[in-house]
């Protein structure tokens, strides 16, 4: 009679002779991946299992207990597919880790087990004989802490599996105070052994292996009382005067479904056509046996039915002892068992009652072991965290030490729990950090963090957080930053020096300070010469809105020509007149769109070589058209109702201005003041050895379109142009010299620059070249010469290293601009320039539509911008030397001009 198959829970209705007894036999336990989950082919004998059909699990339970029942031998045979047969768990895996929150394996593996394990307790409740099949001839003892858990669960729900069971009727009382039929004997089945076990003959070879494998495990268990000497408290028994060990000999070939159905279809084709019947072709296509194995006389059939047959006669009594009770043994009908399994796999698999879900964390040890270590380490690395912090910190210095706790926490902590304990440890300490101790660390110009609690106002150069978004941003407290950083710095004219805080703000580095110290030195009321700012001419005058950006037409803006550094400097010039200057200074000439579109009068130039000269500039002045004053008159005048917010360069939109000057021109009073031998004695923190001005003679050559005659006075002519008088003072004056010449006259003029650089700490020096500090001999000699300052190809670094003796050398900035202009009717003018980045930064100027003018017989003094903030944020100094592309004053600042009565 062909075999019936179901599935765990099943009906009855479609079986016959449910009034017979049944002997209930499961299989669970590992397989190969070739073997597609299947374990029952142990019972290929009895069985017909459908060897084609692909296994398949409930998606709920993570587990199926498919049943066979055998009529002929009223037995019942049940086998469990889940997460412990490769081919299912590789299958299924991927799909389940998915779902789960935590994405570590041990944490997946543990909930895999615990549903395997609740169909595991399903067959302990049910089965006579339970068979552990494994694929290796080696006892696995991962079984022992599994079978351990099940036989807590076992006893702790005992009594309400009880109450659950009673509901049936005609079930015997002992099975329901016992929850199942009897303690169920476990027989072990191993599916491989060694290849000498293999060979004929060898009956005797593999008892005693089996024999051997019986003795290690029966001391396995005992020793974990996981089977004791009355077997109704355990969770199974092993019978003790019967064999519970069976190793397959077979061919391990014959596991694999698919080459043992080729062989088979292979063997049924060579067999002739009467020979095959109905039944024998039934059996090859649908049962897996050895061939010849039911005639040699090692078959597990033999030693199964041993039990089989010892359960129907007597029962299981595997309780030993000197006073061994009574064991309980029931064998139930086919309708009863279909009863009681629905019963007990409603409890058990999708049951939600207390003690079960405890079975969870019975077999979770991997984790639970980790939460006991990672537990046990946090508050170790939250102390390393916290140990010798400051009051308050930045966010660098917490990632720090946030890194530095992260360490002491893996070196220590392990298993599957640690990337969740990781993470605890992280928000632990970032809540540590905001509660109070956290940094405002917006950056100040200088790109120094505030060292202030967070807290709001201020404003400042950025780099702080987006306070906006804090739940606790009402309960903020309102101040100005602090970096607790002072630099020392000088006036605009130098003759005075005070400690500075931190800027934050444009107006506080490049103004306000500067006006305090100013009132404090009284040098705002030396007479100054006015930069361009932002006039108002309403109330409701607003900072413009810098969507884009044009670049300025302006003359200072539009300075570009063409030398190495691609910029030289503009001469403005008198009303017909012409001038050629040349000389050390080594001018070269503009080109004719960047010259100044406007003087007195409206001009046009001609620039020119002379032949012969190539360091000869001849400018050409002539009036202009009526078409360029035409044009001149369209110019838009500055905008009166908006103003830049930031500092002018040359990509600041046309028309705007900022409301402060963030650069100073300061007059000391008379070129007498600086005496070429004493130095500068009325400069406060410059090196006694750099004291000091360079001398630039310059040689200009006038000429007069008209006439050729003189112009320029001579020498003594009167009173009011002795520019050569003798006296004591003869070394302190500007000389200008003058002889008639062809075309022209020559005169020499001496001016006195000095380009200063400024440190942190208030240390002053001057610079003889672009690469060289100026230092004068012990007596006061300076051998240098302006030539290389004033020179129109020679850029000049903003940034240079400090000569002062500290272990780290400082970066000193350029900051004044010293002129000492001569006694002579001509103008020195000053274009200052200033590229404080390496492209594409933008060129910062001071506004003026033409070069700065400054009187004659006068001690000047350039005072460039602290900082320079462009659209994008300020241009931090450098912290180490860098070369000259860094930050530069551009070369074309010094030029010479004469400005003349406008009279034609």
């Amino acid at each position: 009679m062909k075999s019936q198959k179901f599935k765990i829970p099943c009906n009855s209705e479609s079986f016959i002779n449910l009034d017979r007894k049944v002997i209930i036999v499961s299989v669970f336990g590992k397989s190969q991946y070739r073997a597609k989950s299947c374990k029952a082919n142990i019972f290929s004998s009895v069985l017909q299992v459908d060897l084609l059909e692909e296994p398949t699990i409930n998606k709920q339970s993570l587990c199926e207990i498919e049943g066979y029942h055998d009529p002929k031998t009223r037995t019942v045979y049940l086998h469990l597919k889940g997460f412990l047969d490769t081919y299912m768990l590789i299958n299924e895996y991927d799909q389940f880790i998915q779902k789960q929150e935590h994405k570590d394996f041990l944490s997946a593996w543990a909930h895999m087990r615990n549903k395997y394990s609740r169909a595991l307790l399903v067959l302990f409740h049910l089965s006579h004989i339970v068979i552990l099949s494994h694929p290796t001839h080696i006892f696995d003892y991962s079984y022992v802490h599994l079978f351990r858990a099940l036989d807590i669960i076992r006893q702790k729900t005992s009594t309400q599996l009880s109450d659950f069971l009673s509901s049936l009727s005609g079930l015997p009382k002992d099975w329901i105070s016992n929850g199942r039929p009897c303690s169920p004997r476990v027989l072990f089945y191993f599916e491989t052994c060694p290849p000498i076990f293999r060979e004929a003959n060898n009956g005797v070879n593999i008892k005693r292996l089996e024999h051997s494998l019986e003795d290690r495990i029966y001391q396995v268990l005992r020793k974990n009382r996981i089977v004791t000497n009355i077997s109704s408290n355990s969770l199974f028994a092993i019978p003790a005067n019967q064999e519970f060990v069976f190793v397959h000999t077979g061919n391990v070939e014959t596991q694999d479904i698919l080459a043992y159905m080729t062989r088979q279809l292979i063997k049924s084709c060579t067999v002739t056509s009467d020979a095959v019947s109905s039944k024998s072709v039934e059996k090859v296509d649908l049962s897996l046996h050895h061939d010849g194995s039911e005639e040699e006389p090692h078959t597990f059939k033999r030693f199964l039915q041993q039990h089989i047959n010892l359960a129907f006669s007597k029962g299981f009594d595997d309780n030993v002892g000197r006073h061994p009770a009574p064991a309980h043994f029931e064998i139930p009908t086919l309708s009863q068992f279909f009863d009681v399994a629905k019963k007990v796999y409603e409890f058990f698999v999708e049951g939600t009652n207390k003690e079960l879900a405890s079975l969870h964390g019975l077999l979770d040890t991997d984790v639970k072991f980790s939460k006991s270590r990672c537990t046990k380490v946090l508050p170790r690395a939250l102390q390393a965290y916290q140990e010798n912090l400051p009051q308050h910190y930045t966010r660098a210095y917490h990632e720090s030490k946030l890194a530095h706790a992260m360490a002491e926490f893996e070196m220590h902590a392990r298993g599957p729990l640690f990337e969740e304990f990781n993470e605890k440890l992280q928000e632990e300490c970032d809540k540590h950090w905001r509660a109070g101790r956290q940094m405002c660390q917006v950056l100040s110009l200088t790109g120094n963090p505030c060292t202030n609690p967070i807290h709001k106002g201020g404003g400042g150069a950025g780099g702080g957080e987006q306070l906006d978004s804090r739940e606790d941003y009402n309960d903020l407290s309102v101040m100005e930053h602090c970096s607790g950083v002072r630099y020392i710095c000088a006036c605009n004219c130098g003759r005075c020096q005070g400690s500075r805080e931190d800027p934050f703000n444009l107006k506080q580095a490049n103004y306000d300070y500067f006006q305090m110290l100013a009132t404090q030195c009284g040098c705002n009321q030396l007479e100054s010469i006015q930069f361009p700012v932002f006039q108002p001419s309403t109330h409701n005058y607003r900072a413009a809105q810098l969507l884009s950006t044009t670049n300025r037409k302006d003359s200072l803006a539009r300075a570009d020509i063409s030398t190495p550094q691609g910029q030289t400097q503009v001469c403005s010039l008198g009303v017909n007149d012409e001038i050629t200057a040349y000389g050390s200074g080594g001018q070269s000439p503009p080109a004719q769109s960047d010259l100044i579109e406007e003087d007195v009068q409206r001009l046009s130039y001609k620039a020119s070589f002379t032949p012969g000269d190539e360091n000869k500039v001849v400018i050409a002045v002539a009036d202009v058209d009526s078409e360029n004053t035409k044009e001149k008159s369209l110019v838009k005048q500055p905008s009166t109702t908006e103003y830049l917010p930031g500092m002018l360069h040359t990509e600041s939109p046309i028309r705007l201005l900022p409301q402060f000057s963030s650069w100073s021109l300061i007059c000391l009073g008379s070129s007498s003041i600086y005496s070429h031998n004493l130095g500068l004695q009325h400069q406060l923190g410059v090196l006694a050895n750099s004291a000091f001005l360079l001398p630039w003679d310059v040689t200009v050559r006038i000429e007069h379109q008209k006439e050729r005659g003189s112009f320029w006075p001579t020498v003594n002519d009167n009173n009011q142009h002795n520019f050569c008088s003798r006296g004591k003072n003869f070394q302190n004056l500007n000389i200008m010299r003058g002889r008639k010449l062809k075309r022209g006259k020559e005169i020499l003029v001496k001016i006195f620059v000095g380009v200063e650089y400024e440190c942190p700490r208030g240390h002053r020096f001057m610079a003889s070249t672009p690469d060289k500090v100026l230092k004068a001999t012990g007596i006061g000699t300076v051998k240098d010469n302006g030539n290389k300052i004033t020179s129109s190809t020679t850029d000049m670094p903003l940034y240079f290293p400090c000569p002062c003796r500290q272990p780290k050398p400082l970066i000193a900035q350029l900051m004044r601009i010293h002129v000492v202009t001569p006694k002579a009717p001509v103008h020195v003018t000053l274009n200052p320039r200033v590229q404080p980045g390496p492209s594409p930064c933008p060129i910062f100027v001071t506004g003026c539509e033409e070069p700065i003018k400054l009187p004659q017989s006068s001690y000047w003094i350039l005072r460039l911008p602290y900082v320079y903030m462009g659209d994008k944020g300020p241009y931090l100094p450098p912290k180490d030397p860098v070369p000259i592309s860094h930050g530069r004053l551009l070369a074309g600042m010094y030029g010479i001009s004469k400005l003349v009565s406008d009279k034609k």
